[in-house]
């Protein structure tokens, strides 16, 4: 069997059993057919069934998704992660709500971590569907198109930590933060 039909056996799998995303933290996970636990990233980089694996579950809001206190590593490592930005991200976010994922600016106009406007947040959804359909299949997609109708704040932090990579692309959306410092 080629390699690539394993990959996409192994992703099959591992999306198969996959429970319907979740968008909120404050939604219950519906019970796991599998008794399999929440996978944990080892030392060494993921491969990509690893990572999508694991961003699966973030995806529902289970493990460090539900944690939104902290300036930590971005649990969205996928397409748009840029290694040599992340330093830059953790600073933003420090900067904007020190790393208070459920913050909402004193004018109510800017909220989540990192302090997202409405309009931008909807439009990193737009944005980051059809590669959470690719990768992660119909019932994360429809999650994503639920996370419209939900204020950032209320994301999980795997959902923020996406859209603010999503609309970062390498840079070119570096405008929307535009702090000094970092």
């Amino acid at each position: 069997m080629p390699k690539a039909a394993v990959l996409l056996t192994a992703v099959g799998l591992c999306l198969g059993v996959a429970l319907p995303a979740q968008a909120v933290d404050s939604v219950t996970p519906a019970p796991s057919t599998s008794t399999s636990a929440t996978p944990v990233p080892s030392t060494s980089a993921p491969n990509l069934t690893q990572r999508l694996a694991i961003e699966s579950t973030y995806a529902k809001g289970q493990g460090k998704a539900s944690d939104k206190h902290g300036i930590a590593p971005s649990l969205y490592t996928g397409k748009w992660y840029s290694k040599k930005a992340e330093r830059k991200r953790r600073c933003i976010v420090r900067k904007e709500t020190g790393g208070n994922y459920n913050s909402v600016s004193s004018n109510g106009r800017y909220r989540g971590a990192y302090q997202m406007s409405r309009p931008l947040a909807v439009g990193a959804t737009w944005m980051m569907q059809p590669e959470v359909k690719k990768e992660l299949g119909e019932q994360a997609a429809a999650a994503v198109a639920k996370l419209r109708k939900v204020p950032t704040q209320k994301w999980n932090r795997y959902w923020q930590d996406r859209a603010f990579w999503t609309i970062w692309r390498n840079g070119q959306g570096r405008s929307h933060w535009p702090l000094r410092g970092c």
